[in-house]
């Protein structure tokens, strides 16, 4: 078997105008499994199209760990919601001072 390569419209593009029907038969039976392994990519690539315009609340307590990922992904937005998160929590849980503090900080940086 052929070493897998990525499958994209370049390589599909590439390989149809070469038309050596050998390489197009191993193509298609690599796209084919390709397709199997991984589903409609169309499909999910709308799912995360959706997610990344709602950024969700991380669903775990808010304590030092989900912050301290937080913190280290450096993901603005990941980093705003989590900031809102943590003080709409803060009026419960009166340790998140300085996890606030954290996160501010690290916006600031950005």
């Amino acid at each position: 078997m052929a070493p897998s390569r990525v499958l994209y419209g370049v390589t599909i593009s590439d390989t149809i105008k070469r038309g050596d029907p050998a390489e197009l038969k191993a193509l298609l039976k690599e796209a084919k499994a390709t397709h199997k392994a991984q589903g409609d990519l169309a499909k999910q690539i709308d799912k995360i199209q959706v997610a990344m315009k709602k950024p969700r609340v991380d669903p775990r307590p808010l304590y030092g760990v989900p912050i301290s990922d937080a913190l280290k992904r450096g993901n603005k937005a990941e980093l705003t919601a989590l900031l809102a998160q943590a003080k709409a929590t803060r009026k419960n849980q009166g340790d998140l001072a300085k996890a606030i503090k954290n996160l501010e900080g690290a916006l600031k940086s950005k």
